[in-house]
């Protein structure tokens, strides 16, 4: 009987979206920071190397993806069950599996691309802010984030977020410096950096998963003609160009953000900053929805009343939020202080410390490393090479030899490529990223900002002494 027991046709959805809306949403989550990162992705591995580089992963990543839900797919048919989360599917396929690793990893990448918008949401709204009136500090930029990030992530639904997506970027850049100027390809070292930014660019395997787990004709999502691969290869193309044209344009004074390429006294600037800027703040949402689908449904659902869910759930909710832009009783607080040398305060109680250890965790990496181009590839290396490759072969290899199936050399093959794939990028990227960080960042005293803070602004005379001039970068988003 199970074996004629169709998942999708016993989904009982609240909110379910049309093809349409997965269409968008895709895009939405996928193109994002990321794609502004791309030219310093290109950087490390070189214009030719970047483009054929961009399509193989995205193959691989999308072909993962794939196999992943066909497998969550064949769980849910055996079990008799219409719908079953990611770490649900894993912890059956493995039996005793690893379910508090799949959801850490899960959490912990929409954590850190939380971060990374912070990041870039600031970034921009610096350069705008001391274009027109003072030089603010950056932390003043991310403390005032926190109230318009907690109202818009009170969205309970997917559907809610859909209204917010992405309708278009358009790039459009004059007077491009001669290709032979810059490298086809960069040494081998560099390139664990761009396979990172890469994954963290293209791929949110969770979102993903939550969309076809919300759409009203799942069918429609999987294929070589189906919502994932169409999205997919949208980005692809937008991603490889963007990058390519990039590079071929700022080479490697590129920062982690093109937008900050770009000369704050024009308008056009300033207007695409704004824009891009409000952008990331509305995708927000969408990322943070997978956070709160581990963290309340798994752990903290359970423990409470039902009539106190509601209510609790909108706690959580803001906790998360919090936890992005932080409470800053010992980090920003302080370093706001010493910035306009008055003495910081001392007298927090006990349980003040104790709360601000907890939700401070992604904003200490904020503050401590607030360079989009370091933190972007460590988040995507260690996480999603886990979360995007070696789950899905594991999972597929387990799905595979349980159903009693004669386990194909190819299906074993395929499988043990990606764990391969996704435990090799995972150690060579998380590797690679940390040392970088551990160079740039190694020691933090005033000499050290200082001296950062020479070459920064040398990088901006050297970009605005050029007679290159690139006009309206990345536009339209509601």
């Amino acid at each position: 009987m199970r074996e004629s027991f169709d998942p999708h046709l016993h989904r009982d959805i609240e909110y379910p979206i049309s093809n349409v809306d997965a269409f968008i949403s895709i895009m939405k989550c996928s193109i994002g920071t990321g794609c502004l990162e791309m030219p310093r992705a290109f950087c490390n591995a070189g214009w030719l190397n970047g483009l054929v580089g961009t399509f193989v992963i995205g193959f691989i990543m999308v072909y993962s993806i794939n196999i992943l839900i066909i497998a969550m797919y064949e769980i849910c048919k055996v079990r008799g069950v219409p719908l079953l989360s990611y770490p649900e599917c894993m912890r059956i396929a493995l039996e005793e599996g690893p379910l508090c690793l799949l959801n850490f990893f899960m959490s912990l990448y929409h954590f850190g691309v939380c971060c990374v918008y912070i990041l870039f949401i600031a970034d921009n709204l610096k350069q705008l802010g001391d274009a027109f009136y003072r030089q603010w500090s950056y932390d003043l930029y991310v403390i005032s984030l926190t109230g318009p990030l907690v109202s818009i992530f009170m969205m309970r639904s997917l559907k809610s977020l859909v209204p917010f997506s992405m309708l278009a970027n358009v790039m459009v850049i004059t007077d491009l410096p001669p290709l032979s100027d810059r490298k086809m390809f960069n040494t081998i070292r560099k390139y664990p950096l761009f396979f990172g930014t890469v994954l963290f660019s293209m791929e949110s395997v969770g979102v993903i998963i939550a969309i076809e787990n919300e759409m009203t004709n799942p069918k429609d999502f999987l294929g070589p003609t189906g919502i994932l691969s169409l999205a997919s290869l949208f980005t692809l193309m937008l991603y490889a160009g963007f990058g390519f044209v990039g590079y071929w344009r700022f080479g490697c004074q590129a920062y982690g953000s093109i937008t900050l390429n770009m000369p704050s006294d024009m308008l056009i600037s300033q207007m695409a900053k704004l824009l891009l800027a409000s952008a990331i703040f509305l995708t927000y949402a969408l990322q943070g929805y997978v956070i709160v689908n581990v963290l309340w449904h798994y752990y903290l659902e359970d423990m409470f009343d039902e009539k106190y869910r509601t209510i609790l759930e909108y706690n959580t909710r803001c906790a998360i939020v919090l936890s992005t832009v932080g409470s800053w009783q010992r980090v920003a607080v302080w370093s706001i202080c010493l910035e306009v040398n008055a003495p910081a305060t001392e007298d927090d109680d006990e349980d003040e410390d104790e709360f601000g250890r907890l939700i401070m965790v992604k904003i200490l990496v904020a503050v401590f490393s607030p360079d989009i181009s370091i933190f972007l590839p460590l988040v995507g290396a260690f996480c999603l090479s886990i979360l995007s490759f070696v789950f899905p072969g594991l999972m597929d290899l387990c799905v595979s030899c349980a159903k009693g199936h004669r386990l194909t050399s190819r299906k074993l093959l395929r499988d043990i490529f990606l764990i391969i794939v996704g435990i090799t990028g995972c150690i060579a990227g998380t590797w690679e990223a940390t040392l970088s960080i551990k160079r740039d960042y190694g020691y933090v005293n005033e000499g050290n900002q200082r001296i950062r803070k020479q070459q920064q602004q040398q990088q901006q005379q050297q970009r605005q002494q050029s007679t290159i001039i690139s006009t309206p970068t990345l536009v339209a988003l509601l």
